[in-house]
């Protein structure tokens, strides 16, 4: 009867199973233990609070809404009902624009409010008014179309938006469907006829006093970019949520405040603000002239556009839908918040007796040109303190999203929402000044990383790309041999190892660039430069400190190791460095805003492996046997719970790859063959932990849950497919317009052809020699592999634990390409991490090169890390 041990040794795929079942418990339970870490240390470190005061947003929903449903006994003398919340949108405002002097009324409701910076993106780069509107009604990304009409001004600029349509008080009430019958829209001084207002009778829903019922003529075009999109759209779910479950006041109301009632129903003031409440069929239950004059709780008011003529169809100073002839920036923020300061006092005068203060919301709903920003947002009134606000989908002080706004409303009013996403204030001493640059250096850094974000992802691909090449030619037999190539290779070969380390250390400094206030500079872009360069000169500086820096495979553990510490302590105290980075993720851009990104991930997984390969090929050198296996497993998965707990790295696809590549580096050091069904078994073990993952996060209330918790809601929501064609087409797209892969891939293609000439020069090795034999010796599948590159391998990999730890980095590599969002990035931003580290690494073999024919083997096993009989050590 064959023993436990000979049983597995028979069934490697059953090892395979249980290795990814052993290592799969482990990361769930790490996974699981840290579910509440980040968010709790976030909130300890940073001293933020929900709007009512809280210490986290599901408790300081509660409080809120009990505060407004079902006030204590001891309060009912002295409770009023709730006051208006009133949104002035301002679509083009930025924080930049509020000054003392110039804009007065903005300046002083941030000094008495919260503010922040405020991401509009919605489907397209930058956003019009109508879409920004469109979007903040449905607490979702949306775009608005008709396609903008051509304008004989301005020729030359493309970007336009569309003209908002005027809702029209004379329609067909009881054929919303209809297009036929359209009256000209209802513009400022219009009083609505006596039709329609008897014709409001018979809408699903009685208008309130004020107000009537209006309907966006053509609504179809308008909801038409958003077929096909990939976005689930929920037309007017601000104002369906109140008008459904919003309360006029509290239960208990006392005696003498009966006129202070609100009614619960959102009243519309202006194009923009008809958008924002308008139904699936255009039809906007409360259009008024003046909102603030009606019962609602909720008042929307489109205080008009900041923007240049040519892009925006209804900008400030003219809020018909005329153009104006000339464009002075200062000039219409200053009228805007004119128009504020009028609206604010007529509040105030005409406030009832008894009623609450009001909550008061400004909001730039939308970019003013084509170059995307990030715009301005400020809330003043009760429970507003001087400070900044966050949400739980940015997880950062002084920065929201548009998407976020309608559910934090919704929490305001005390009525539930789908998102359970609420307001949390970091609050601040400082004076309004103080806070006012503060956001502005963030808002001007990531207009910075935006707008060189291509040409550093250029400029990085044309260094990689020429070292190759440099690589190819400068190693070429037939250009070494003019001028004594024994000589001159060495040299050469040392010289590219040191630029390889070099560049190598670029990709950090891209992050590392964010310690410093390079955004507070007179000359932002230059600082950006050189804060680059700096950090990166730092790193390769702390490569070269001894011991490690006596040998290259030292500089290289010393780089990748450096890499670990600083992306693990980065997403443990909040992704600092990963935001506003030119390898992280842009704020203005939206689709992360913390945790790790597709590029660190790329860096990140190389690190690991790379490291890892070196860790175990120096343990193996020193004879601890038991630490081979010990040591990646620890390391390993303290990896995976950095990268997948939802409250750091909370990153799905990168964890799945970093898991496994994990597996087929373990199964490689246990002599586990790989084959294709094996290595599908460690995909289908590594999704199988993550989706127990995600499941477990999505159990958390929804305004908790990170990336993983949406996901899985999404696979039982059934938007699953639809979510992962959209980012599939984000993939595909990437590929098609992004002007430097069209540069960029020939050169890679040349590339390759020259590295594959340089490898050329390495001497050859058998597969015994390489340490290939445990997977089979010269008849084993890896060494029938390794044997058709002979003499093309570079000797490094000679070291069977290096060549695995490249296995695990590509496997991980692959992986991610596949499972995560934009995933192109991760396979090219790994590549130009990996390659320099092998680079560097060969060059400890640059003698080696020119001492050993083709044909031979190399004289003995490779140095190992540390070790004092290098050949670079003897060389010196």
């Amino acid at each position: 009867m064959p023993t436990h041990s000979s049983l597995l040794s028979r069934l490697p795929a059953l090892r395979i199973l249980m290795l990814g079942l052993l290592i799969g418990l482990l990361a769930v339970g790490l996974l699981t233990a840290g579910f509440g870490i980040g968010s709790g240390q976030a909130q300890a470190a940073t001293g933020s609070t929900t709007r009512s005061g809280a210490t986290s947003s599901e408790s300081g929903t509660a409080s809120a809404r009990a505060s407004t449903a079902s006030p204590t006994a001891a309060d009912d003398a002295t409770t009023a009902p709730d006051g208006k919340t009133i949104v002035f949108g301002i679509p083009g405002l930025t924080i930049n624009d509020i000054d003392r002097e110039r804009t007065p009324n903005l300046y002083r409701l941030l000094s008495k409010g919260a503010a922040a910076n405020l991401n509009v993106r919605t489907i397209g780069a930058a956003t019009c008014p109508a879409s920004g509107w469109l979007s903040f009604g449905a607490g979702a990304r949306a775009q608005a179309g008709p396609a903008p009409d051509a304008e004989e001004v301005d020729d030359e600029d493309s970007a336009r938006c569309p003209t908002m349509i005027g809702p029209s008080t004379n329609f067909d009430h009881d054929s919303v469907d209809s297009d036929d019958g359209a009256a000209d829209p209802v513009r400022e001084g219009d009083e609505p006829d006596e039709e329609s207002a008897k014709s409001d009778e018979t809408h699903g829903q009685k208008s309130v006093a004020g107000a009537t019922t209006a309907q966006i003529e053509g609504f179809d075009a308008v909801k038409e970019p958003n077929i096909g999109s990939g976005y689930t759209v929920d037309y007017g779910m601000l104002a369906r949520i109140v008008a459904e479950q919003g309360k006029g006041a509290p239960e208990g109301t006392p005696a003498g405040h009966e006129d202070a009632v609100l009614e619960p129903c959102v009243a519309a003031e202006g194009p923009g603000a008809a958008y924002a409440a308008a139904d699936e069929n255009g039809v906007v239950t409360d259009f008024a002239e003046n909102a603030n004059a009606t019962d609602c709780r909720l008042d929307l008011v489109d205080l008009g556009a900041i923007g240049i003529r040519s892009w925006l169809f209804d900008p400030i100073p003219n809020y018909s839908y005329t153009v104006p002839p000339d464009f002075d920036r200062e000039t219409r923020v200053a009228e805007a918040d004119r128009r504020l300061g009028v609206r604010l006092k007529e509040i105030r005068e005409n406030a009832k007796e008894g009623a609450a203060d009001p909550t008061i919301i400004v909001a730039g709903l939308g970019d003013s040109s084509g170059l995307p920003q990030l715009r301005a947002f400020i809330a003043s009134g009760p429970g507003f303190a001087p400070g900044s606000l966050s949400s739980s989908t940015t997880r950062t002080p002084g920065l929201l999203q548009i998407t976020d706004l309608a559910p934090a409303i919704l929490d305001i009013l005390g009525v539930d929402s789908p998102a359970a996403v609420g307001f949390t204030q970091t609050p601040s001493d400082d004076d309004p000044q103080q806070r006012i640059d503060a956001l502005v250096a963030e808002a001007q850094k990531s207009t910075t990383i935006h707008q060189h974000l291509a040409t550093f992802s250029l400029t990085l691909d044309i260094v990689f790309y020429s070292l190759f090449l440099l690589c190819g030619l400068l190693l070429s037999r037939s250009v070494l041999a003019r001028r004594g190539g024994a000589t001159l290779a060495p040299l050469v070969h040392r010289g590219l190892g040191w630029v390889s380390l070099g560049v190598a250390a670029l990709p950090m400094g891209a992050f590392l660039a964010g310690l410093l206030p390079w955004s507070r500079m007179a000359q932002p872009d230059l600082g950006l430069l050189l804060s680059v360069l700096g950090t990166a000169a730092a790193l390769f500086v702390l490569a070269l400190i001894p011991p490690w820096g006596r040998t290259w495979r030292g500089r290289v553990g010393a780089l990748t190791g450096a890499n670990l510490l600083i992306i693990a302590i980065d997403l443990a105290t909040g992704s600092h460095l990963q935001a506003n980075s030119l390898l992280g993720y842009n704020p203005i851009v939206g689709g992360r805003y913390y945790g790790l990104g597709n590029q660190g991930a790329a860096i990140f997984i190389v690190s690991l492996f790379i490291f890892l390969g070196l860790t175990v090929s120096w343990l193996r050198a020193r004879g601890h046997r038991r630490l081979l296996v010990v040591v990646p497993i620890v390391i390993g998965l303290i990896a995976v719970f950095v990268s997948g707990n939802p409250s750091w790295g909370a990153k799905f696809g990168g964890t799945i790859a970093i898991l496994a590549g994990l597996m087929v580096l373990l199964a490689l050091l246990t002599k586990i063959r790989l084959s294709l069904v094996r290595l599908g078994l460690i995909g289908v073990a590594s999704l199988a932990v993550l989706i127990g993952i995600a499941f477990l996060d999505w159990l958390r209330p929804a305004g908790s849950r990170s990336h993983f918790g949406n996901f899985f809601g999404q696979i039982v929501s059934g938007e699953a497919l639809q979510v992962i064609g959209r980012k599939l087409g984000a993939n595909l797209h990437i590929i098609q317009v992004n002007p430097a892969l069209a540069i960029v891939t020939p050169l890679a293609v040349i590339a390759v052809l020259f590295f594959l000439r340089y490898l050329l020069h390495f001497p050859r090795f058998t597969a015994h020699s390489s340490g290939l034999g445990g997977s089979g010796g010269r008849n084993g599948r890896t060494a029938r592999l390794v044997n058709k590159w002979r003499g093309k391998l570079p000797q490094v990999f000679a070291d069977s634990d290096l060549h695995f730890g490249l296995l695990a980095a590509a496997t991980g590599l692959g992986v991610g390409l596949v499972l995560t969002d934009s995933g192109v990035a991760v396979p090219s931003t790994g590549a130009m991490v990996l390659l320099p580290y092998l680079l560097a690494l060969s060059a400890e073999h640059a003698e080696d090169t020119v001492a050993t024919t083709p044909g031979t083997t190399s004289g003995g096993p490779p140095p190992r890390i540390g070790d004092d009989t290098s050949t670079e050590e003897a060389h010196r």
